[in-house]
């Protein structure tokens, strides 16, 4: 897109006219056409539409920037997971206290549960499952190319989470895990949201 001081200038001279000349038509000092033509200033609305409506010249809008609904939503479902690591993941039966329960309460970088003997962290499935939102998110920004060899390596740790989760939840009498929940859907919608847009963007070429 031209700059509007060249636009005006061209349309001047193919109408014979001189800078007085306009001045006078549009009404506009003489001195701000000749630092608009001369790309001194930054015309303000008006003073443009002025001169454009007694050149005859098009008005032409700004491309606007198309919202990038794919951005947004990565980004939002990215910090869902970072927020869901702060919330507690489980409560258990910790023992008994004067004949009541008490409880113990682990989040996304604290604790761990059991898969067989193995003792799996929860920080190392923070980890993994924030490190999924970053690559859809840096995907979208156009930073790397398809890297889903490497969400498939970090769901596999997830799921192996889950399992250890659920195998020890009949045994310790697991409870509510809002942050838990929170990064699995998350990280799931993400992977979703990826291989969709990898989808279109293969369409579209």
């Amino acid at each position: 897109m031209k700059e509007p001081g060249k636009r005006i200038k061209e349309s001047r001279l193919k109408q014979g006219w001189t800078q007085e000349d306009l001045a006078e038509h549009a009404k506009v000092n003489l001195r701000t056409i000749q630092r608009i033509e001369n790309n001194e200033t930054t015309p303000r609305r008006k003073t443009l539409d002025l001169l454009f409506d007694v050149l005859a010249i098009d008005r032409l809008e700004p491309e606007k920037t198309p919202l990038n609904k794919y951005m947004l939503w990565s980004s939002f479902l990215t910090l869902l997971i970072v927020a869901g690591t702060f919330l507690g993941w489980t409560r258990r039966f910790k023992m008994f206290v004067d004949g009541e329960r008490t409880y113990q309460t682990f989040t996304g970088w604290t604790g761990y549960t059991f898969l067989n003997d193995y003792h799996f962290q929860n920080w190392l499935l923070s980890i993994t499952s924030i490190s999924v939102g970053l690559i859809v998110v840096a995907n979208s920004l156009g930073l790397i190319k398809n890297k889903m060899k490497y969400i498939l390596v970090q769901l596999a740790c997830l799921i192996l989470y889950l399992v250890g989760v659920l195998g020890w939840s009949t045994r310790q009498a697991l409870e509510l895990r809002p942050g838990l929940f929170l990064i699995v859907i998350a990280s799931i919608l993400l992977v979703v949201a990826y291989r969709r847009n990898g989808t279109k963007a293969g369409a579209n070429q």
